[in-house]
């Protein structure tokens, strides 16, 4: 299964420590490094931008070790094998940025059926893709035909409103595929909050109150902003979404076969199927 981590955060500042903090709880279940890309998604000034890089270079097997500098109050990132690095997520288009994990290779015997539904300019961008890119283009549809695909940003429950028809499109066309149900978990987001859906794949979910450290350790009492800084780390709040937690890992609730929406505003919500 492919790894999946998604956070949004009251402070963009001290992401990183978060991401350094997740890093022993988060594994990835993928063995050896070879042909498997990692990728994160983030905003810098509310423009979407995404680095991806093979991970036969990282030193470290994590999102921090990836991106150890990116400061964003919303971010998703993954790790899967795929054909090319691009074809890897995640995914970008104008504000919306999205992840998965699992198997939706299935969808891609259905390329033209669902191709033939989305709208002319997804069908050109996106209807020719993956499995994984053809779930995007699905998404954004359902966005579109609902106004919010370039929409206020403030509007969640639309927005989660598209992604739950977009979830509940593949599982109808699930029992069409040769290959069986699609298995899988998706993450999207415009910048501003959080929604996820899972589809068979079981994500994690948890409220991260407070951070003890920065990544190069606690804060330093001789710093002249020591105050400052232990003051945020403790008023410091994200929720995240994750695939692949480790055994014992406290504070974490299973999203199975449900969506959950985490509003800009940090509360979060399980919507059943």
């Amino acid at each position: 299964m492919p790894y999946l981590l998604a956070a949004h955060a009251n402070d963009a500042t001290y992401m990183p420590s978060l991401l350094h903090a997740l890093g022993p709880v988060l594994r990835s279940p993928l063995g050896e490094a070879e042909g498997e890309t990692w990728g994160v998604g983030y905003y810098a000034d509310h423009r979407p931008l995404i680095i991806k890089k093979p991970a036969e270079i990282l030193t470290e097997r994590t999102v921090f070790g990836l991106a150890p500098g990116v400061q964003s109050r919303t971010l998703v990132a993954s790790a899967q094998r795929t054909a090319t690095r691009d074809q890897a997520p995640p995914y970008r288009f104008r504000r919306w940025l999205m992840t998965y994990t699992g198997n939706v290779e299935p969808l891609a015997d259905l390329q033209g059926l669902i191709a033939e539904k989305l709208p002319s300019f997804l069908r050109t961008e996106l209807g020719a893709g993956t499995g994984g890119q053809l779930l995007f283009a699905m998404v954004l549809a359902e966005l579109y035909r609902g106004g919010a695909l370039d929409g206020p940003l403030g509007d969640a429950n639309v927005i989660h409103d598209a992604v739950r028809r977009a979830a509940d499109a593949v599982r109808g066309l699930s029992s069409e595929t040769e290959d069986g149900p699609v298995q899988a978990a998706f993450v999207l987001t415009p910048g501003r909050g959080l929604h996820a859906a899972s589809l068979g794949s079981t994500l994690h979910w948890k409220i991260q109150a407070g951070l003890e450290r920065l990544p190069e350790g606690p804060p330093d009492p001789a710093l002249t902003d020591f105050k400052q800084v232990a003051a945020a780390l403790k008023r410091f709040k994200a929720i995240v979404v994750a695939r692949h937690i480790e055994t014992g890992a406290a504070d974490w609730s299973p999203l199975s076969d449900a969506s959950l929406r985490v509003t800009d505003e940090l509360s979060a919500d399980i919507v059943a199927n």
